[in-house]
């Protein structure tokens, strides 16, 4: 499992735009936002204004897709359906 950072910027008391972040956000120096590498785009971000920061335990979806697949590999084919249609020769 990994930590997951979402920092999410507001606008009028509502969520206006939303990046993850496997690196905790640096605070910036004047104070005022934070700045972080966006996991989406692998780009660096500087978010200024009103803003919060999740910090969240990734690794249930992770862990859950893995043991899906594991599944579907240990199943077998699927048996071929019956049909109504006989050959003539």
């Amino acid at each position: 499992m990994k930590t997951i950072y979402l920092i999410t910027m507001w606008s009028g008391g509502r969520p206006a735009k939303k990046w993850k972040s496997e690196v905790k956000p640096k605070p910036l120096p004047q104070g005022t936002g934070v700045s972080f590498v966006s996991v989406g785009t692998k780009l660096p971000v500087s978010v200024i204004g009103s803003i919060s920061v999740e910090e969240f335990e990734s690794g249930k979806e992770e862990f859950e897709t893995g043991l899906a697949a594991a599944y579907a590999e240990n199943t077998p084919p699927p048996k071929p359906q019956s049909t109504n249609i006989e050959p003539l020769f």
